[in-house]
């Protein structure tokens, strides 16, 4: 192996000592302060730099990318927690209100989220998230802080489905107030309603309200309904046609409370 290894530098004894006095040479102009020296080693740091400056300006590019990739984030994640906070101070507003409707409210109110809507056929059904293991059943009344809603149709175990009395079928004892004339109420379209026969000879006004009546064996009485905005005269010119708008924002509606067993006091 020794021998070998002999043999080769014997053979190669001009290229090592050439690379032995390279290295060397570099190496001591490298120390040196001679201005010729410096002159080329500014020079070739000069030649290094701008061979080099593509490379960091990608670096740099990337890294900015990078950065504002991240910064975009977290504006997202900021405006989203802003979004987030918003909507629970709309939804913390809405349920102190329905609170306070509860609290000053003469009946056993239930609260209860509405987990499904639907508008179809002429039909407006809801389905609450309460039901037999709260002891809501069948014809039992529904509101919310503005006035009455509808009514329970069937409850299962944990949920009920529910009509609102905006459906084209759907007929409400009502009482006219302050004049407390009794009328069947019915809905109009949009979010109005229309009372009809009620005679002339009544004086009935715009701005007046309009409540559950007591006489329905499923309503109990004093329950908001609406506002009246127009009397008109019937074609047969002896009854009045009442229009008004509801209270109760139905297309807006989230939370409801149900009436508990007013239904079985009041049949």
């Amino acid at each position: 192996m020794l021998s070998k290894l002999y043999d080769f530098i014997i053979r190669k004894h001009l290229e090592i000592l050439t690379v032995i006095f390279v290295g060397i040479s570099l190496a001591l102009l490298s120390q040196t302060e001679n201005h010729v020296v410096l002159r080329i080693q500014t020079g070739w740091q000069d030649v290094s730099t701008f061979l080099k400056k593509p490379v960091l300006e990608k670096q740099r590019k990337k890294k900015v990318l990078e950065e504002n990739k991240q910064l975009r984030m977290e504006v997202f994640s900021l405006n989203r927690e802003v979004a987030r906070l918003q909507n629970l101070d709309t939804e913390n507003e809405r349920l102190r209100e329905m609170i306070g409707f509860r609290d000053t409210s003469r009946y056993e109110l239930l609260p209860s989220l509405i987990v499904y809507k639907g508008f179809k056929n002429g039909s407006s059904v809801i389905t609450l998230d309460k039901g037999k293991n709260y002891d809501v059943y069948q014809d039992d009344v529904i509101v919310d802080k503005e006035g009455l809603v509808g009514r329970i149709l069937s409850s299962g175990k944990r949920t009920s489905i529910a009509n609102m009395i905006i459906e084209p079928d759907v007929r409400v004892s009502v009482r006219i107030n302050p004049s407390r004339v009794y009328g069947i109420l019915k809905w109009h379209h949009g979010n109005t309603f229309v009372i009809e026969d009620i005679p002339t000879t009544i004086d009935i006004e715009p701005g007046w309200t309009v409540t559950t009546s007591g006489l329905s064996e499923i309503y109990p009485p004093d329950i908001p309904i609406g506002v009246i905005t127009d009397v008109k005269t019937s074609e047969n010119g002896f009854t009045h046609v009442i229009e008004g708008n509801y209270n109760v924002a139905f297309k807006n509606l989230r939370e409801v409370f149900i009436l508990e067993h007013v239904g079985e006091q009041t049949k």
